[in-house]
């Protein structure tokens, strides 16, 4: 009887946790931070082992080790929703394709955690739909992808069920929503053996953000080095050989280029 009696207290409360997390998730702005034509490429990084010597690798592993890289291409957008082709390529060159998508307010789709609204900040939850209920980024941390420092979204899920440990941490760049690096563990008990497996995507090209050639303080320092030569030279009309600028390697093409004309 008393059980009952606690069990039908607790629902009110349930249902005021359900309310106030549904209110807070429509007041966030959700917004997409992509455009139709970006691509983003990930490297994968899958590992297996087990006590067990008699146990083989999972499919999906084996399959993930003979991937060389996977890209996810967007086609389209339509309010908070994308579109895209997310494609796998092979180390032997072969390649399959699959069309997915994701609403970056909901969660729903194919394309789940490789897309969040943009903007979103530590403490706000990742997608607003009843089965994401509870997963709020954890942090908001400056981390290095693509030779770039970035602020990112950090999310940190642990699922344990009966024989089964899981542990998946996301990165999400926080100007774009876009997913930078994704690293899931997974550990079960089979027949009194431990077996455990791991993936990583973790980005490694984009069309939003380039890799810089050198650091860009070198090349402006080394931009304004250069055109103080050049000016000092125009000044007071000197002109050592050309050849001297060449064979010593000064410079990059457009510098050439200069005392070319200076020289002309």
């Amino acid at each position: 009887m008393h059980k009952k009696l606690l069990l039908l207290s607790l629902i009110p409360l349930a249902l005021c946790l359900v309310a106030t997390s549904a209110s807070y998730a429509s007041a966030q702005t959700r917004t997409v931070g992509v455009n139709i034509g970006d691509k983003f490429r990930y490297d994968v990084t899958p590992t297996w082992s087990s006590t067990d010597p008699t146990a083989t690798t999972p499919p999906f592993v084996v399959d993930y080790s003979n991937t060389e890289w996977v890209e996810i291409s967007v086609t389209g957008i339509s309010g908070t929703n994308i579109t895209g082709q997310n494609t796998k390529h092979y180390k032997n060159g072969t390649e399959t394709t699959v069309n997915g998508w994701v609403d970056v307010d909901s969660g729903n789709g194919s394309l789940t955690s490789f897309f969040i609204s943009a903007n979103l900040t530590a403490g706000d939850l990742v997608y607003t739909s009843p089965f994401h209920i509870g997963e709020f980024i954890n942090e908001t941390v400056p981390r290095t992808y693509l030779s770039e420092v970035r602020q990112t979204n950090h999310l940190n899920k642990v699922s344990i069920g009966g024989s089964s440990n899981q542990s998946t941490n996301l990165y999400w760049d926080q100007l774009t929503g876009v997913l930078v690096d994704m690293f899931i563990q997974n550990t079960y008990l089979t027949g009194g053996y431990t077996n455990s497996w791991s993936v990583e995507f973790e980005i490694i090209s984009s069309d939003l953000w380039v890799v810089p050639e050198f650091p860009t303080l070198t090349a402006v320092l080394l931009t304004l080095s250069l055109l103080a030569v050049v000016i000092t030279i125009y000044k007071r009309r000197l002109k050592p050989p050309i050849h001297y600028f060449l064979s010593n390697n000064i410079g990059p093409k457009i510098t050439v280029q200069v005392l070319l004309i200076l020289y002309a």
